[in-house]
């Protein structure tokens, strides 16, 4: 009997431990704060990581109005060796959590949040009274998928979960002191009841939705509310068939009402044409300018229908219907528009270039003359990251369409296009930079031309034949005198693209084994690692389906040109990750395109049957299994590697001619 009762005795214990909150709120005082005055944090880093910091910071997380708002403040070492911060509270202040560390906020050296169970502790009114969201607040900070706001960020791992027990209680305590305010808090409050409820929680929240639409009074809020939790929390069809009901009697016009006609425009998989009609249906139920009147946070959707709007008209060369859609988009929306259909078309060629003008010079206006509508700002935390985006898609739109005004040789269209990109816009892209060459050829403007060169070989963005045009005018200009033309053009670029391509290459310096291969040669003749004895041998991995990859290949020529005659030196490019045909297909391509490579085809994997045999035994160097890639290779280990494409091809040559000469040099 005695043992019997031990036991039941510890099994009370127990049962009583597990239903206490796991924080530590020692490090606050008072011991219970109050909104009516500020709470001092406390903390001594006595025996814990960060002892020995000489400056620790307090991240604190403060739920509010059923909420979390994050702040960091400096604290400082007081008499007693404790570190302190006294911390301003609000009426509507309910609970603090708050963590130590040593560092920047988002990348810390050290941390202590209790070992992730945290610092925290409730908050009073000024009568001592818990404050609305105190009980959700604490619920919230042991289960951060309870409410959203960035409460994740307090955590190493994710927290073990709560007794249901334990937040059944915090959920009653939160509505009997909150009250009917709940639906102020209604996806947070359910998720709770979720947690606490288990397998009777469908049955609990239905029950209260009905009695909720019962209610004569209700508001478009809450509907829209009842109507999201109904149908994507409960997917209860019976439940969302309610609701619709009530919102189309009461509020037929309103916000739900036009989320739930948003969503029945995404069900099934409609034509075309199909999509046409539904969406010009809700533009004529719910229009734009309506809701501009009274905006909310549903910009998303007429973002969206446009979206979808205009792609539908374009597919189906509907072009005149697509063109008058900017008569009402934002910049945003009408970006987006050009970029998915316009330039898609321009790069696929399904489109007649002739046609593609027609609306891309008639939509173009539009869009510049939204620029400054603010309509990036819903994506950005500030507004020089918004003004940044717009600048950038502004200048890759007008890529496109000078590109194609190039193509058809209106190069006096072209030229005034040209104006309207950025400065650095202007110069820093070497495909744009040919085009503006074109466009000035076009138009028999010599005098343009040099200081146009000039330029981009300062921001080191030239192409071949812009390198050929640039040697011919200084030819003409020293009567046929080459001999200072490397010091010229040297000389062109800036100190600052010096110093950042010495820091790219610095940076990608590796001293890896290269693993044993036998590759074979265009011409049928095998590679193999004797080959490359004594040499410095470049290799760039690379297949025909890889746009970037293709489009490095006349920075590729340049440096094959360069160390043409240079016996030490030697340059590969090597197609990987191929299917079917795959040699004649990369040497088809090659040589159809005209350039002057030294190919290799990598092996294939006799389990696999997958063409990738050296790449994949390198991939652990590299980190990923993305192309292009370049290596450089020396006395049989990888020196050099680096990936990508920046879209400049004499970028590309000065940074492998830069590796290149760097391990000549060496002893």
């Amino acid at each position: 009997m005695k043992k019997e009762f031990i036991f039941l005795v510890l099994l009370f214990v127990q049962a009583v431990s597990y239903a206490q909150p796991r924080f530590d709120s020692s490090v606050f005082k008072p011991a219970k704060p109050r909104t009516s005055e500020p709470v001092q944090v406390l903390y001594d880093a006595k025996d814990k990581d960060l002892e020995f910091s000489d400056a620790i910071n307090a991240a604190c997380f403060l739920f509010e109005d059923f909420s979390w708002r994050q702040i960091s403040l400096p604290m400082q070492k007081n008499a007693a060796g404790l570190w302190t911060v006294v911390l301003p509270v609000k009426s509507t202040t309910a609970f603090i959590a708050v963590k130590f560390y040593q560092g920047e906020f988002d990348h810390p050296d050290v941390i202590d949040n209790n070992q992730d169970r945290g610092y925290a502790v409730a908050l009073g009114d000024a009568k001592g009274k818990a404050v609305p969201g105190a009980f959700l607040g604490e619920a919230a900070f042991q289960q951060p998928t309870i409410a959203a706001g960035g409460i994740f960020t307090y955590y190493g791992n994710q927290p073990a979960a709560m007794p249901a027990e334990y937040l059944k209680s915090l959920a009653d305590k939160e509505f009997a002191l909150s009250g009917k305010q709940y639906l102020r808090y209604f996806q947070s409050f359910m998720n709770l009841q979720k947690l606490a409820l288990g397998d009777a929680f469908n049955a609990y929240a239905k029950k209260l939705i009905m009695t909720q639409l019962a209610q004569k009074d209700l508001t478009d809020d809450v509907l829209g509310q009842l109507y999201s939790f109904g149908s994507a929390g409960l997917q209860d069809k019976e439940l969302k068939q309610l609701i619709e009901q009530r919102v189309n009697a009461d509020y037929p016009k309103g916000a739900t009402a036009r989320f739930i006609a948003y969503r029945n425009t995404m069900v099934g998989n409609p034509t075309n044409d199909e999509l046409i009609d539904i969406y010009e249906n809700f533009l004529k139920d719910f229009p734009l300018q309506q809701w501009r009147q009274s905006p909310n946070g549903q910009g998303f959707i007429y973002y969206a229908v446009y979206r979808g709007l205009g792609s539908a008209y374009f597919d189906t060369k509907r072009l005149d219907k697509y063109a008058k859609l900017y008569d009402d988009i934002d910049f945003r929306t009408g970006n987006e528009l050009m970029r998915w259909n316009i330039m898609r078309a321009y790069m696929f060629k399904t489109v007649g270039k002739d046609s593609l003008y027609q609306v891309s010079e008639a939509v173009f206006p539009k869009l510049i003359a939204r620029r400054n509508d603010n309509s990036y700002q819903v994506d950005f935390e500030n507004q020089a990251q918004a003004d940044s985006n717009v600048v950038k898609n502004l200048n890759d739109r007008l890529f496109t369409h000078i590109s194609l005004l190039n193509d058809l040789k209106k190069y006096t269209e072209a030229r005034k296009y040209f104006t309207l990109l950025s400065e650095d816009a202007k110069y820093n892209n070497a495909e744009l930079n040919e085009i503006n060459l074109q466009v000035l050829e076009g138009l028999g403007d010599d005098k343009q031309i040099l200081p146009l060169l000039e330029m981009s070989a300062r921001y080191n963005a030239m192409t071949p034949r812009m390198f050929d045009k640039l040697k011919s005018i200084y030819l003409k200009g020293h009567p046929n005198d080459e001999s200072g033309y490397q010091t010229y053009l040297a000389g062109l670029k800036s100190d600052k693209e010096k110093a950042a391509m010495q820091a790219y290459v610095d940076h990608n310096w590796v001293n890896h084994p290269m693993p044993d291969f036998r590759l074979e040669t265009a011409e049928g003749l095998f590679i193999t690692p004797e080959d490359w004895k004594d040499k410095i041998v470049v290799v760039d991995f690379w297949a025909t389906w890889c746009r970037p990859c293709i489009m490095a290949f006349p920075g590729m020529q340049l440096l094959v040109d360069k160390y043409a005659q240079d016996k030490q030196v030697a340059i590969y490019m090597l197609g990987t990750m191929q299917t079917g045909n795959y040699k004649d297909k990369s040497v088809n391509y090659v040589r159809s395109e005209g350039f002057r490579f030294n190919l290799l085809h990598d092996s294939v994997n006799p389990v696999t049957k997958e063409q990738d045999v050296l790449f994949r035994q390198l991939v652990p160097l590299f980190g990923d299994s993305s192309i292009p890639r370049k290596i450089i290779v020396k006395n049989g280990r990888v020196r050099y590697c680096s990936g990508g494409y920046s879209g400049s091809p004499s970028k590309l040559m000065d940074e492998l001619s830069l590796a290149i000469e760097i391990l000549k040099n060496e002893k």
